[in-house]
């Protein structure tokens, strides 16, 4: 079913024929809303007789309403963006023609309770909506009633965008000359890092199970695949889509197609989406087969906050990922391409040439200066590849940011009908232009199968109808390539710093990396296992990138459980190397024995490591090596001389750490016992009293000496 969500108005001016009072909202909001269920058709050919729709209007407030009503209202064609912006904004425009209003069933609806809208309505203007050119319309749908204890008044409306195609009965519109050539980004990225921890050899650990429901059919992920499979027959709507995936969505996906826990309050518990997980991958690679596949940033991370981290050293794992976009999809990545989200610093920029990228795709907001299309150079080396901003805040994208704030960007009716009329604005039927025209939607996009699929076929009418071309992105940057604008600077502002990853979680991950090094550092390869250290930490420097998620901006504490669980990665790797503790305590049946100690090493690569001792009041420890190879999986035996200074019980901790101090496991705690003193102290103790003796005979004999002289 076509389903999408309706602008509800709380207060909205009447723009009818005859004077109606102001809407009054409801003591917690509005007190009706409209979701519209079907919009037949999206567009207006000669061919069309009628225009319907349908949906559900629900009373949300307190109080009953009655009389309810509904009609159209047509505006005037659209002569510029302006006008455009305004409608997408929910701004009525004041309507040339008029449906006569048909009762909503049941005309009285108590508060709960919903009825259903059904109009269809003729476009010859006889009773119904008059159209007499090709263009881009706005389009009401005016729900009137009348709340107990008030008047009847305007309570909900929606406003959307009717292209024109040809008006009823009359010749179509005439195509342009030179039809723009349009390339369609098709983002297929998650709402938020999904991933907690990604042990060694053993399932991962999911934050929650949601990702399963979008992977099934009707899901969100699932209606983003699906939709553009639908279409994949037509070729030169095929041939205009470009898909942008996001690498963490991959990984994640093949990690529950392998089998997969959830964390819950009680405990870790299988997750349910493996073979979900296995069909979607399956029906992503017959999506993207052959086809233009660019990345978008691993897990959509925030660029310019990860390029402060250690000097940007993470931008190589959330950039230079197009080997894993390979291995899952079969296609590789345009090179040197990236969809980021929002404006970057000069640290980003800087740093994008020492990670291979020489173009983003970048919203003219993102810029000081206006563009409204191509490219410009942006930083030492870097281009940025300007998309539509007509289309852009059609689709919703422009709610970004508060001050062009429109639309919801996930919703559904809006944004895809309104990103259609655009499409059709710029091909011809409003300000067309000759420029190749970029249109990306919301990266997170959120729509049903069905208004996907009909946003396509609808783009393959206006491709079919010669008002557009469809392009392929590399068409697209071979001409920005040639034709460059000049440059301009990033609009990176106060706001932008603000919403950024908090300096808390940042300066943690510096941490963490630290930690790492050194971890590194002490690792070699074991040749029984062969497992290369950088493979086994890789998905930890995974885990950091996605703690810069942009899905994390304006949760700190979202990005602060995120770094934490990086840290609790960590932390569970070094403990994977202890010391085993004794459960009895340990006899030196001479007062002089070696402390025995096992160290134990559970990861698939050798540790070199360093044992300190503490807490060893009353004994004398003998040489302890300062540098131990422990095998991986397995473990090394070490003895430890160790010496009682005096009789009885004595407790030993025993610490381990990398060579360069980083600790690893947990300190070690040993309960010794001892009945005689050690050898030595024995030895010492007798030479200190012959001495002792020797001293004082020496002294008895002087002075029996000194008084017989005396």
């Amino acid at each position: 079913m076509k389903r999408f969500a309706a602008v509800v108005l709380g207060v909205l001016f009447a723009v009818l024929s005859t004077p109606l009072a102001i809407a009054q909202p409801g003591p917690d909001g509005p007190r009706l809303t409209l979701d519209i269920t079907e919009l037949t058709p999206r567009v207006i050919t000669p061919s069309s007789t009628t225009l319907t729709v349908a949906g559900t209007v629900t009373n949300t407030g307190d109080r009953r309403i009655s009389d309810l009503r509904a009609r159209l209202e047509l505006g005037a064609k659209q002569t510029n963006e302006r006008q455009l912006r305004a409608v997408m904004t929910g701004t009525p425009a004041s309507a040339e023609s008029r449906s006569t209003f048909i009762d909503i069933e049941p005309a009285v609806l108590e508060p709960g309770q919903s009825g259903q809208l059904n109009l269809t309505v003729k476009l010859d203007g006889t009773g119904g909506l008059k159209i007499t050119a090709p263009g881009v319309y706005p389009l009401l749908i005016n729900i009137n009633g009348t709340p107990d204890y008030g008047d009847q008044a305007r309570l909900a409306a929606l406003n959307v965008l009717l292209p024109v195609l040809g008006a009823p009965g009359h010749s179509p519109a005439q195509a342009p000359a030179q039809p723009a050539a349009v390339t369609m980004l098709w983002p297929i990225a998650d709402t938020r890092p999904r991933i907690v921890a990604t042990p060694y050899n053993a399932p991962t650990l999911l934050g929650d199970d949601v990702l399963a429901s979008e992977l099934r059919p009707g899901g969100r992920l699932d209606a983003l695949v699906s939709s553009a499979l639908a279409v994949q027959n037509n070729p030169q709507v095929a041939r205009s889509l470009c898909y942008a995936i996001d690498p963490d969505l991959l990984d994640t996906v093949d990690a529950m197609s392998r089998g997969y826990e959830v964390r819950t309050r009680t405990g870790n518990v299988p997750g349910s989406g493996a073979e979900v997980a296995k069909n979607w991958l399956a029906a992503l690679h017959r999506l993207v087969s052959g086809q233009c596949v660019i990345q978008l940033p691993y897990a959509d991370a925030d660029l310019s906050a990860l390029a402060k981290v250690h000097n940007g050293d993470l931008m190589s794992y959330a950039l230079d990922t197009g080997g894993r976009v390979q291995q899952v999809t079969g296609m590789r990545p345009r090179a040197g391409v990236v969809w980021a989200d929002g404006p970057l610093d000069s640290t980003a920029l800087a740093a994008l040439n020492g990670v291979g990228v020489n173009t983003i795709i970048a919203d003219p907001e993102d810029l000081n200066e206006s563009q409204s299309g191509g490219n410009v150079t942006v930083g030492s080396n870097v281009r940025a590849q300007i998309v539509d901003p007509l289309a852009t805040a059609g689709f919703g994208a422009a709610a970004r940011r508060p001050a062009a704030a429109g639309i919801a960007p996930d919703d559904p009716a809006i944004a895809t009908q309104n990103g259609l009329a655009a499409l059709a604005f710029r091909g011809g039927l409003g300000t067309s232009t000759t420029k190749p025209v970029l249109i990306a939607p919301p990266r997170r996009w959120s729509v049903p199968t069905s208004e996907l699929t009909q946003l396509l076929q609808s783009f393959g009418q206006l491709v079919d109808s010669k008002m557009l071309t469809a392009a392929p992105l590399d068409d697209l940057l071979t001409h920005a390539s040639a034709n460059n604008a000049g440059s301009a600077t990033m609009n990176y502002t106060a706001d932008d710093v603000a919403a950024s990853t908090p300096t808390d979680v940042t300066d943690e991950m510096a941490s963490i990396e630290d930690t790492m090094s050194d971890f590194r550092n002490a690792m070699t390869v074991d040749p029984t296992q062969q497992v290369d250290p950088d493979q086994l930490l890789l998905p930890l420097r995974y885990a950091l990138v996605r703690n810069c998620s942009t899905a994390w901006r304006g949760s700190t504490d979202a990005a602060q459980v995120s770094v934490g669980d990086s840290r609790a990665q960590l932390n569970t790797m070094l403990g994977s190397v202890t010391v085993e503790t004794s459960e009895v305590p340990i006899s030196m049946a001479s007062g002089s024995a070696p402390l025995p100690v096992f160290v134990r090493n559970n990861l698939p690569v050798q540790m070199v490591v360093r044992i300190t001792l503490n807490n060893n009041t009353g004994l004398r420890p003998g040489a302890v090596p300062d540098r131990l190879l422990v095998p991986a999986r397995g473990g090394l035996p070490v003895k430890i001389p160790m010496e009682a200074l005096r009789a009885g019980k004595f407790a030993v901790t025993v610490n381990l750490s990398t060579p360069d101090g980083t600790p690893l496991g947990r300190p070690a705690g040993f309960d010794l016992r001892s009945n005689e003193y050690g050898v030595v102290t024995l030895v010492l103790t007798i030479a200190g009293g012959a001495a002792l003796v020797l001293l004082s005979a020496r002294q008895i004999y002087r002075r029996v000496r000194a008084r017989r002289q005396g």
